[in-house]
């Protein structure tokens, strides 16, 4: 464990949530994909590749997180391979669990919850990205609005008004 790491773990999760911010499981996510496509060789870098390629890193690192039977740091990193992504993406986890309130009783099964949302949320954008990026894009037509359409009917429409004698 490295200085850094160590020094974390002796504040508390307010204060680890004070020095990373509410987004630092997401930016660890964020990394790892980011490796991920990289790392991966140019010759056969497709969107499919990658994304097979970063499945596999969470999945193996939920896996291992799944088998941890006690909570300590030597667990945390037991078996980690040496990919930036695998780093990130044990970071994440390990971040989760450090800022989850002590309070109230965390949960050690609530960080692979917590963790598999964010992943979520980032696959999910991703995959809108690489839309954006690859598709043609589409254009469409401006809808009337309903206050238009409503408008020229009203105005087309003569009523008149009988006067009273």
């Amino acid at each position: 464990m490295t200085w850094e790491a160590f020094r974390l773990t002796s504040k508390s999760p307010a204060e680890v949530y004070l020095v990373l911010g509410p987004h630092g499981v997401d930016d660890l996510i964020r990394k790892a994909m980011d490796a991920c496509w990289r790392e991966y060789p140019e010759e056969a870098r497709t969107y499919e590749n990658v994304k097979r390629r970063m499945l596999e890193v969470y999945n193996r690192n939920m896996r291992h997180w799944s088998s941890i039977k006690k909570p300590a740091p030597a667990a945390f990193f037991e078996k980690l391979l040496p990919y930036s992504a695998d780093g990130h993406m044990r970071q994440a986890l390990v971040l989760a669990w450090m800022m989850m309130p002590r309070a109230g009783g965390r949960k050690f099964l609530d960080v692979k919850k917590i963790v598999a949302s964010i992943w979520e949320r980032n696959l999910e954008a991703w995959d809108a990205d690489n839309g954006t990026f690859t598709a043609a894009p589409v254009r469409k037509k401006k809808a009337k609005t309903a206050a238009k359409v409503a408008k020229k009917k009203t105005k087309g429409a003569k009523t008149t008004k009988k006067k009273k004698k």
